[in-house]
């Protein structure tokens, strides 16, 4: 199954993507990085060996 993560990059949603990618599932992570990085979603591919698709949006952008 592909699951869309909202927030996925903190601290929460690293690691839900985490158990996620462990059971199987295709991630994909859509954050604004306002609270939170990139580093986390490198551990995350690291540890399971799996990619994570990954958009950076902010809904407050007008365009």
């Amino acid at each position: 199954m592909h699951i869309i993560v909202t927030g996925g990059a903190g601290y929460i949603g690293s690691h839900t993507c985490l158990e996620l990618l462990n059971s199987g599932h295709e991630v994909t992570v859509i954050d604004n990085l306002c609270n939170s990085g990139r580093e986390g979603l490198r551990r995350v591919e690291k540890l399971t060996g799996k990619k994570l698709g990954f958009f950076q949006v902010d809904r407050h952008q007008a365009d």
